[in-house]
């Protein structure tokens, strides 16, 4: 795959589980559910049952992270299409 910036992987088509979808898209839903899995493991770890707290949701802060961690995973996405691709030119 060839990317010259980060910043053309809107345009950059990807197949992830079935689903057709950019790179950037991509990168932005898997950022999302990063930050997710981040708020959980903290909350299981400071004791805090988020079913019943319903005060935890900062999306200013969510949306933040994932503005900030997109163009990193990105560059997770495009080196893991690479592998992908280059493990199917491969059979032996």
């Amino acid at each position: 795959m060839n990317v010259k910036s980060l910043k053309n992987a809107k345009n950059v088509p990807v197949k992830f589980q079935g689903e057709d979808m950019t790179a950037y898209q991509l990168a932005r839903w898997l950022t999302l559910m990063e930050s997710i899995e981040i708020i959980s493991k903290s909350a299981e770890r400071m004791n805090i049952d988020l079913s019943s707290y319903g005060k935890w949701v900062k999306p200013l802060a969510i949306q933040k992270y994932v503005d900030e961690r997109t163009y990193g995973m990105i560059a997770e996405v495009l080196v893991n299409e690479n592998v992908n691709e280059a493990d199917d030119q491969c059979i032996t």
